[in-house]
């Protein structure tokens, strides 16, 4: 009989405790973060944690281009936008007990590359970490706990 290992789980592969930015926070300057830091998305959650949303590098390039700073578009100036006024409110998440292919069918489904993790809380949900497209790509890189076992044996 063959030992399989169990499907891992979100909590194996996510990044606890992200970087989080607040709906009153100012949106201009989440471009340099972008650019210093190397991720794609930022959660926006409110004081007590609970996710709001999720604030993407592509969907603020894409707010941000020439052409919609100029005001040919209507758009607002960048000093008066708020992560409010530009956050993806979709409820896309996933909670650290669910399987890594909950994942990757957010991602699928939802065109993005970062996925919120929550566990549910006073009927919100509380961001505990994120899992990025790169997380995932690492745990496939990794060999199962069981090829490691028998390489010891």
């Amino acid at each position: 009989m063959s030992h399989q290992d169990p499907p891992l789980q979100v909590h194996q592969a996510m990044t606890p405790n992200p970087l989080v930015i607040h709906p009153e926070d100012d949106a201009e300057p989440l471009l340099a973060l972008f650019e210093g830091q190397d991720f794609n998305a930022v959660p926006v959650v409110d004081d007590g944690g609970h996710l709001l949303g999720m604030v993407t590098k592509l969907g603020l390039l894409r707010l941000f281009r020439v052409g919609n700073v100029t005001g040919a578009t209507g758009a607002e100036a960048p000093a008066s936008l708020r992560v409010r006024d530009i956050m993806d409110t979709r409820k896309v998440w996933v909670e650290a007990g669910d399987g890594l292919d909950v994942v990757v069918q957010r991602m699928t489904r939802y065109h993005v590359r970062s996925v919120p993790v929550v566990v549910r809380a006073g009927g919100g949900r509380r961001l505990v970490g994120i899992v990025t497209y790169r997380d995932l790509r690492s745990m496939v890189a990794r060999p199962p706990a069981s090829v490691l076992e028998s390489a010891g044996t």
